[in-house]
């Protein structure tokens, strides 16, 4: 009883830890901070009133946190902090109840997801945080409300949560089935530039239902901006680790939770979406990130396989190790502080 105690404490202090972190990052050091200031004081000094106008421009918890925030004279800290607060407090929670390893899933999501998210893209990461919030009702077979979670994550934190919807077609025992023939029909397009057919799409829509000033004219955008790809992007290292993640993690499976199945549907559509969205950058980087996110409650899963080749100790001290490592090449190699 006194070591769950002190477990719950040492959580709650690396949760409060985290969030000052996040929160001095993302004010100070990241490369999207000048935007975040520039949106906090564009927003929150045109006054209440626009606010009905704005909303079809930017979500809605950035416009109202800024305006409250600024009308009371307070600094751009207080938004990230909120941010944080909210965001890291949803996804403690979340790792808490569904992880079998929650220390484990911590190491993991501080390496990768806690800069990347928590302390730069802090819109998309509080839809993160409640996306797979909803996604703990969905597992409990409550669709409507997961559906109602999911599209205010929309309209309030990040647009491209929307996406997140296609869960609700991967809920049956033949979900399995259907997403790996969707990756299989994924590769065999690998070659076809799906951008222009996409964007015709988009366009059509937009037009014949006159849906200006919408989601769809933010997917639009996204849709314009130039493609970065790169030949055999399907094969890069990243990706290739993914993959190797999604094999070993498929002998599991019927180990899994009903949270842990439907987080391995949305690891293998993190796949599905890298490979068909590789002629639009954006949108392939959004989809994938934000399924990606699963992978942090399966991550236990990687250790029990790593524990049948080497000790429990020594596989934990690797994870840790590989952790690690990726954390410093993500910070001073991919130079995602502005340090």
């Amino acid at each position: 009883m006194i070591r769950n105690i002190n477990k719950n404490y040492i959580y709650l202090g690396i949760l409060l830890l985290l969030i000052i972190v996040a929160t001095t990052i993302s004010s100070s050091f990241s490369r999207d901070t000048a935007n975040y200031i520039r949106m906090f004081e564009a927003y929150g000094s045109s006054g209440w009133g626009s606010l009905p106008s704005q909303v079809f421009q930017r979500e809605a918890f950035l416009l109202i946190v800024s305006k409250f925030f600024y009308q009371f004279g307070l600094s751009p800290v207080f938004l990230f902090l909120t941010f944080s607060v909210l965001s890291l407090s949803v996804k403690f929670y979340l790792i808490d109840v569904h992880s079998k390893d929650k220390w484990l899933s911590l190491a993991l999501f501080s390496a990768y997801f806690f800069i990347l998210h928590d302390s730069t893209q802090i819109r998309f990461s509080l839809a993160v945080a409640f996306v797979y919030l909803a996604l703990h009702y969905l597992s409990a077979g409550r669709k409507l409300l997961f559906a109602a979670i999911v599209f205010s994550s929309a309209v309030m934190f990040h647009t491209s949560a929307l996406v997140f919807l296609v869960m609700l077609f991967f809920t049956s025992r033949k979900s399995l089935s259907w997403l790996l023939t969707m990756i299989v029909v994924a590769v065999l397009l690998y070659s076809v530039n799906l951008h222009a057919v996409l964007l015709s799409l988009v366009e059509d829509a937009i037009a014949y239902f006159e849906l200006h000033r919408t989601f769809l004219n933010k997917l639009h955008n996204y849709m314009l901006r130039p493609s970065q790809s790169e030949h055999l992007g399907m094969l890069k290292p990243t990706m290739i680790l993914v993959y190797a993640c999604a094999v070993v993690l498929y002998q599991y499976r019927k180990k899994f939770s009903t949270y842990e199945s439907l987080c391995y549907s949305a690891l293998l559509l993190t796949i599905f979406f890298y490979i068909l969205l590789h002629n639009v950058v954006d949108l392939q980087i959004r989809f994938r990130d934000m399924f990606f996110f699963s992978l942090v409650f399966l991550i236990p899963y990687i250790h029990d396989w790593v524990s049948k080749y080497v000790s429990k100790r020594v596989a934990y001290a690797l994870l840790l190790m590989a952790f690690s490592v990726y954390l410093v090449k993500f910070i001073f190699y991919d130079k995602m502080l502005m340090l």
